[in-house]
C-alpha cells in the first residue's frame, strides 16, 4: 500500500509594492539618462586627455578622435627628458607624510574634542577650525616669511608642514563629527571594565573610525596631490618640486608639447583615480556615518 504526501497549496503572496505607473517609469528612465549624461561629461575630458597623450605631436589636434597612429613619445619625453619621475616621487613622499601626520593629529584631537571633557573645549575647537574661513592665498606671504626664517623655504619638509597645518582643521572637524556619531555606550562599557582613555581610543574607537579615517585620507590626499599655489611659490628647485608645478610649466608661451603635457597630466591623475576606487566604499561609509548623530 503506497502512501502519498498531500501538499497544501501555498497561499498567494500579496505584493505590497504599488504598481509602477507610466509616469514613474518615465521619471526613472529620465533620471538614468541624466546620470549617463553627467557621467559622460565627467569622463569625456579624461578620455580626451588620454587619447591626446598617445598621439604624435604633429596630429595632436587633427584627425579623428581615436588616432589612427599611436605614439608613446609624449610619455617618453615627459619621463626621460623632463625626468618627471623625480617630481612624481616628490609628490608621493610629500602626500604620504602629510597624510600620516594629518590623520594622526586629526584622529587624536577629534577623539579628545568628542569624548573628553575639558575646560573651554568648544571654544578651543572653534579657534582651531576657524582656519577653514581663511582663504589659503591670504596666508601665502606669512607662510613664505616663516619658512624663510626657519631655513625651510624650498624644501620638501617645509611643504609637508604647510600642508599638514592647512589640512588639520577640516580633518579635525570631520573626525569629531564621526566620533560624535559613535554610540557612547561603547566607551562607557570599556571604561567600566577598567580600560584607560588611551586603551578605549586604541582598541575600541580607532577600529570603528576606519570609514572616517578613509574620508579624511581621500580629501587630504586629493588636496595635497593637486595643490599648485604653495608648491609653485615655496619651492623653486625643479628637482624638489611636486609634479603639479612641473605639469603647469609645460604650457609654453609660444608653443606647447601637448602629448607630453597630457601624458604628464595622465600620470598625475592616475594615482588619485586608483586611490578613489580602492577607498570608495570607506569614503561613502564615512560621509554617511557622520551625517547622523547617535
Amino acid at each position: 500500500m503506497s502512501t502519498s504526501t498531500l501538499h497544501r497549496p501555498r497561499p498567494a503572496t500579496v505584493s505590497t509594492r504599488p504598481p509602477r505607473t507610466a509616469g514613474a517609469v518615465g521619471r526613472r528612465v529620465l533620471w538614468h539618462a541624466v546620470m549617463v549624461v553627467v557621467a559622460a561629461a565627467a569622463v569625456a575630458p579624461l578620455l580626451y586627455m588620454l587619447l591626446t597623450s598617445i598621439r604624435p605631436q604633429a596630429t595632436a589636434f587633427s584627425g579623428p578622435i581615436v588616432p589612427d597612429e599611436f605614439s608613446g613619445a609624449g610619455y617618453a619625453f615627459a619621463w626621460n627628458d623632463l625626468q618627471i619621475w623625480r617630481n612624481f616621487l616628490n609628490s608621493v613622499l610629500i602626500t604620504g607624510v602629510t597624510l600620516a601626520l594629518t590623520i594622526a593629529a586629526a584622529t587624536l584631537a577629534g577623539y579628545a574634542f568628542s569624548r573628553i571633557g575639558f575646560t573651554a573645549r568648544n571654544l578651543l575647537f572653534f579657534v582651531v577650525t576657524s582656519a577653514l574661513f581663511l582663504p589659503g592665498v591670504a596666508t601665502l606671504i606669512p607662510v613664505y616669511l616663516e619658512l624663510q626664517s626657519f631655513g625651510l623655504l624650498g624644501s620638501r619638509l617645509g611643504l609637508i608642514l604647510v600642508y599638514t597645518a592647512g589640512g588639520v582643521s577640516f580633518s579635525l572637524f570631520l573626525m569629531r563629527t564621526f566620533f560624535d556619531a559613535l554610540p557612547h555606550e561603547l566607551s562607557e562599557a570599556a571604561r567600566l571594565d577598567g580600560a584607560s582613555e588611551l586603551q578605549i581610543f586604541w582598541r575600541v574607537m580607532l577600529p570603528l573610525s576606519a570609514p572616517g579615517i578613509a574620508t579624511v585620507a581621500i580629501f587630504q590626499m586629493i588636496g595635497v596631490w593637486n595643490e599648485l599655489l604653495f608648491a609653485s611659490a615655496l619651492v623653486s628647485d625643479p628637482a624638489a618640486r611636486p609634479i603639479q608645478p612641473v605639469a603647469n610649466s609645460l604650457i609654453g608661451q609660444y608653443g606647447t608639447n601637448w602629448p607630453a603635457l597630457t601624458a604628464t597630466m595622465t600620470l598625475t591623475a592616475l594615482p588619485m583615480v586608483v586611490a578613489y576606487v580602492v577607498f570608495q566604499r570607506w569614503f561613502v561609509a564615512g560621509l554617511t556615518a557622520g551625517a547622523v548623530k547617535a
